[in-house]
């Protein structure tokens, strides 16, 4: 294992090319033109007036929200390895609120990780439609239009999600906390040593050790200097929104302190 020397404050995967950003105008069109030339593109702000952004920002409210509702979590692992075990949502959201304010470390210690991730959480809490804003004119501006699936990502500090691939068009959106994330095109899979199947849309490299420090990066693994020059990055704050083409690789992790949720449509 390869330690980061990523200074403090220091954005992650820093010295990597950033995604294309574009701030305001006509997101849809954005998207549209991202997906004709198979490119990711940061939309910032395109989420900054979902009721989410507030109603999600105080994890005590939050969970009151959510009354006696039950979702999986992931414990222990990436979705790879994890169990799977429903719990009590409320209790989840609170062991989060408990982790933001551990200051000594204590808390993470003896709270295995935990990770709710890639669920359809409106079908345990049917409120947490009205939090959201399905785009449906991003989403018919690509592809077929034909949404497949919404799902969930509540997740608490240092979480991070394995570098894989998804089989539709994704369109990442961030509502708490700040999540990095690092972009590999599928021309470059053969650098990433996939799992079998069934996990072949997944890297067993562990992203994670090099805690977004590019030149970790690049000792421990040094097969992905073939894709390096093609590897792209951004970090996203609440209300951002990413789009994902299908087939590229992306690794996603927490930054800072606080837990981070964020919410994804797969489309067709």
């Amino acid at each position: 294992v390869h330690a980061s020397m990523r200074a403090p404050g220091q954005a992650a995967w820093n010295g990597l090319r950033l995604v294309t950003q574009r701030r305001s105008g006509n997101f849809a069109l954005e998207v549209s033109r991202a997906f004709e030339q198979q490119k990711a593109v940061v939309l910032r702000g395109f989420a900054r007036t979902w009721p989410a952004l507030d109603r999600w920002d105080d994890l005590e409210v939050f969970a009151e929200g959510v009354g006696d509702a039950t979702a999986p979590v992931e414990v222990g692992g990436s979705y790879v390895a994890a169990d799977r075990q429903r719990v009590y949502l409320a209790d989840y959201l609170m062991i989060l609120k408990h982790l933001e304010e551990d200051a000594t470390g204590e808390a993470k210690a003896q709270v295995p990780r935990m990770y709710l991730a890639q669920h359809d959480l409106i079908s345990d809490v049917p409120s947490l439609a009205e939090d959201i804003v399905v785009p449906t004119d991003v989403i018919e501006s690509c592809g077929k239009g034909h949404l497949q699936r919404t799902n969930f990502w509540i997740g608490p500090p240092e979480c991070h999600s394995p570098m894989h691939k998804d089989p539709f068009h994704n369109l990442f959106v961030h509502m708490r906390g700040q999540k990095s994330v690092l972009l590999c095109p599928s021309l470059f899979s053969h650098c990433l040593d996939l799992h079998p199947p069934p996990q072949q849309n997944t890297s067993r490299l562990d992203f994670a050790t090099c805690n977004g420090d590019v030149d970790a990066l690049f000792r421990a693994f040094p097969q992905l200097d073939e894709a390096g020059t093609e590897m792209e990055t951004a970090t996203l704050s609440p209300g951002d929104a990413l789009y994902i083409p299908k087939g590229c690789f992306h690794y996603f992790a927490s930054e800072g302190s606080k837990a981070t949720a964020s919410v994804n449509f797969w489309w067709l």
